[in-house]
C-alpha cells in the first residue's frame, strides 16, 4: 500500500500503454442513463480494504436504496497490470479504486471518465481536498478521479535501541549526516542502523526520490522535459542510499532481496533502528510486537522539506453504463466523514484533519507531514522513469556501477524517453 501501494506495471502493460496514447474526453453527457432507477454497480477495490469497505457500502445502499455496490478485492500485486488491461478492452466495472500515480495513464488512454460536470452539478468544493491531491487527479485540467485517501512517509524509529546506543530517542534524526551517524551507532552484530529497500521499484524509488526531495533535488525539470537525477542534490542522495549499505554497512546484508514489507518485519522484531514508511505501517508493528517503543518523525530533510504526496481516488471507468449513480459512490466515499472511516491513512480533505482519529501523537506526525508533501510529476512516463532508476541503483548495490554512473545512466535513459513525446 505509499505500502503507499506501490504500482507495479509489467514491461509489456508499459509497452501497450505507450502505443495507446490518446486524447482524454469527457463522457459523462454521452450517457444520459439516471442514478434514479434500480441500478447494480461493480467496483473493484483493494483488498487491504475488505474488512472496511462493506461497512461503507452497506451505510451508502441505506441512502441510496436504488443502488446497489457489488465490490470485488484485488491484491497490490498485478493490481494496475488488471486495471489497464480492462480498460484497454472496455470491459473493466463501473468503479475502481486506484493510486493517484495511475490516473495519467489510465486516463491518457481513454479508460477514465472525466467528473468535471458531476462537480460542478453537485458543488463539490475542490479547495477542501490537499492542493496534491487535486492536482494529481488531473490530467489537461479534467479531473479523472475524487481523492479520498492521502499519505506521505516519516521515519519511523525504534525507541529502545536509540536509547541503548547512546541516542536522545526523544526525537528523530533532523538531517542525513545524522541518519548516518545513528545508524553507525546502532548497528552491531545482527542489529543494523537503518532498513532499506533493494527489491520492488515503487518502494525504492520512493524512498530515494523522498532522499533526493529532501535534499532541494528533483526528479525531472519544471516542464519535464529533462532529467534531473545526474545534478549534485541527487547524485549525493543516491551515493548515501548506496554506500549506507556498501561502504558503511549500517543496513542488513539482504537488501537486494528486501521489499518495504521485509524492512517492517526487521523493524517489527528489533533487528533495525529505523526505515521510511508510512502511516500504514504503524498498525502491523503493534499487531507483531506490542511492546515495542515506536517513535515516528519527518523524514529528515538536508534542505527544504519536501516528501512525496501518494494517496488514492475512486474514479468512473470507460465500460461504466451507469455514470450518475458511480458518481454518486464516488463522491461519498470522498466526503470528510466517510472518506475518514475508508481510508487506511488519512483522508484527502483538509477539513478531516482535525478528526480525532488523527490526533493520536503517531497518527498526527503523519497528518503534520502532508503539509510538506507534493506530488510526483503526473506524467504517462512516470512508471517508467521509476523502473529506471530501479535498474541503476539495484547494480549500483551490487557493484556494478558506482552510484555517480548509475544516476548518469538513469538520467541519459530518461532523457531519452522524455524525448520521444
Amino acid at each position: 500500500m505509499l505500502n503507499l501501494k506501490k504500482l507495479s506495471v509489467t514491461g509489456a502493460a508499459i509497452g501497450m500503454l505507450g502505443s495507446l496514447l490518446a486524447g482524454c474526453g469527457d463522457n459523462n453527457a454521452a450517457n444520459g442513463v439516471s442514478a434514479d432507477k434500480k441500478v447494480e454497480l461493480t467496483f473493484w477495490d483493494a483488498a487491504w480494504n475488505e474488512a472496511i469497505t462493506p461497512g461503507v457500502i452497506k451505510e451508502f445502499e441505506s441512502k441510496n436504496p436504488n443502488i446497489k455496490i457489488n465490490a470485488q478485492y484485488n491484491p497490490d500485486n498485478g493490481m494496475s497490470d488488471k486495471y489497464l488491461i480492462a480498460l484497454k478492452q472496455k470491459n473493466g466495472p463501473d468503479i475502481i479504486n486506484i493510486n493517484l500515480d495511475w490516473v495519467t495513464p489510465f486516463a491518457t488512454i481513454g479508460g477514465l471518465q472525466a467528473l468535471d460536470s458531476f462537480i460542478q452539478t453537485d458543488k463539490v468544493d475542490l479547495t477542501d481536498f490537499f492542493d496534491g491531491s487535486i492536482q494529481s487527479a488531473k490530467v489537461k485540467d479534467k479531473i479523472y478521479t475524487l481523492p479520498y485517501r492521502a499519505e506521505t512517509h516519516g521515519l519511523l524509529y525504534n525507541k529502545k535501541l536509540f536509547a541503548d546506543a547512546g541516542i536522545d530517542a526523544a526525537k528523530a534524526p533532523e538531517n542525513w549526516k545524522q541518519v548516518l551517524e545513528d545508524a553507525q551507532k546502532i548497528t552491531k552484530g545482527d542489529v543494523f542502523g537503518i532498513g532499506l529497500v533493494g527489491t520492488n521499484f515503487g518502494n525504492l524509488t520512493t524512498q530515494l526520490f523522498n532522499m533526493i526531495q529532501s535534499n532541494g533535488g528533483s526528479i525531472l525539470n519544471a516542464d519535464n522535459t529533462k532529467s534531473m537525477l545526474n545534478e549534485p542534490a541527487a547524485v549525493e542522495m543516491a551515493k548515501l542510499y548506496v554506500e549506507l549499505s556498501t561502504k558503511h554497512k549500517v543496513t542488513p546484508n539482504s537488501i537486494l532481496q528486501n521489499d518495504n514489507i521485509a524492512n517492517r518485519n526487521l523493524f517489527s522484531s528489533g533487528k533495525i533502528g529505523m526505515y521510511m514508511s508510512g502511516a500504514y505501517d504503524v498498525a502491523p508493528i503493534k499487531q507483531a510486537n506490542a511492546n515495542i517503543d515506536l517513535g515516528i518523525g519527518m523524514v529528515p530533510a538536508n534542505q527544504t522539506r519536501k516528501t512525496i504526496l501518494s494517496g488514492w481516488g475512486t474514479s468512473i471507468t470507460n465500460s461504466s453504463k451507469n455514470p450518475e449513480a458511480a458518481w454518486k459512490f464516488i463522491n461519498f466515499l470522498a466526503t470528510p466523514e466517510i472518506s475518514t472511516k475508508y481510508s487506511i491513512t488519512f483522508s484527502a480533505r483538509k477539513s478531516a484533519a482535525k478528526d480525532p482519529k488523527y490526533q493520536v501523537p503517531q497518527t498526527k506526525a503523519f497528518v503534520d507531514a502532508l503539509a510538506f508533501a507534493q506530488p510526483l510529476p503526473q506524467i504517462p512516463e512516470l512508471t517508467q522513469i521509476k523502473q529506471i532508476v530501479f535498474n541503476q541503483i539495484q547494480s549500483s548495490l551490487s557493484g556494478k556501477f558506482t552510484p555517480e554512473e548509475a544516476m548518469k545512466n538513469a538520467s541519459k535513459e530518461i532523457d531519452d524517453l522524455l524525448a520521444k513525446k
